[in-house]
């Protein structure tokens, strides 16, 4: 037996394993996306079991469209998604940048800044909402109320009391507030996230050029220049691979999103696909195959996106 043969069969069991794995649960998705499966349905209780008699072909697709929250999931689910790949990556290349540099107690400061990365998406959850972002007992409220406080007495401080009168008061945000409740998934997951883009990009920055940027400084070459046409292009891969790696996680949030609305307009297609689950399967099903499509195109972009990075 050859040594390719002999690889071949050893890696044999382990492809099988991996493809029972994702195939399996896929398979089971597909099917019940196309057969009527109600949990609980008292009028027909035939729908209660998986049976291929119950066939409704692409009854559930049709039924998922016309859905009043679908297409609000995916817009949502697309929104926090690069919402969040966009400030994450933004952040981490600036702290990265700053941190890169030699000064006392660094060490201790790479430490704090990856902490956030190892906290648990529900208690990260529980702790923004309510201990920062509450109107009422968060930061946010004391925050607010403190300002408003101090605009009052500078209201009758002379010579700048005229200026301060002029001055609103401030009302605190209700992040569980339909309109704002995405607002706050994207802020709780970018602080637990950034972590991690400043981990890739901090280290990616060790391998840096440094005689490449002397040789900048000594041709003129500003701070900026030497961002835009030195670190910039030195951090396209770790950025590219820092955005696959997130928009794989990120479209499947569930945790904030329940711990902050409850899905009170501001659902994702997981979300979305929890809310069929607690009765109609083939609904929730079909759901699922949408959000693999979703999650698919968006894969390709992205590996077309690092492909042209990696090949630059």
């Amino acid at each position: 037996m050859s040594k390719r043969k002999l690889a071949r069969l050893l890696q044999t069991p382990a492809v099988l394993l991996l493809l029972v794995w994702m195939l399996v649960p896929l398979s089971m998705t597909l099917y019940f996306s196309f057969i009527r499966y109600v949990l609980n349905n008292l009028r027909r209780p035939e729908w209660t079991t998986p049976a291929l008699s119950n066939w409704r072909g692409f009854g559930n697709y049709e039924f998922v469209l016309d859905a009043k929250d679908f297409w609000f999931a995916v817009q949502n689910s697309l929104f926090i998604v690069s919402s969040i790949l966009f400030l994450t990556v933004t952040l981490g290349v600036l702290i990265a940048i700053l941190i890169n540099r030699a000064f006392p107690g660094r060490g201790i400061v790479r430490v704090l800044l990856i902490s956030p990365f190892f906290v648990m998406p529900a208690v990260n959850a529980v702790l923004w909402i309510n201990m920062i972002l509450d109107p009422v007992l968060g930061l946010q409220g004391i925050a607010i109320r403190g300002i408003n406080d101090l605009i009052t007495l500078l209201k009758d401080a002379p010579l700048v009391g005229w200026f301060f009168s002029l001055w609103p008061t401030l009302e605190p945000i209700s992040f569980r507030a339909t309109q704002t409740s995405a607002y706050a998934v994207i802020i709780m997951v970018t602080w637990q996230w950034t972590p991690f883009a400043v981990l890739i990009f901090m280290t990616s920055l060790q391998s840096e050029d440094q005689q490449q940027k002397e040789a900048a400084v000594l041709d003129g070459a500003g701070a900026w220049s030497q961002f835009r046409f030195l670190t910039l292009p030195h951090l396209g891969r770790p950025i590219a691979i820092v955005v696959m790696l997130q928009a794989i996680f990120h479209l499947s949030l569930y945790a904030e999103i329940e711990i902050v609305s409850r899905g009170n307009g501001n659902k994702n297609l997981p979300y979305l696909i929890g809310e069929f689950a607690n009765n109609n399967i083939g609904a929730a099903s079909a759901t699922g195959i949408f959000a693999v499509i979703l999650a698919n195109i968006v894969a390709i972009f992205l590996l077309r996106m690092i492909g042209k990075t990696l090949m630059d």
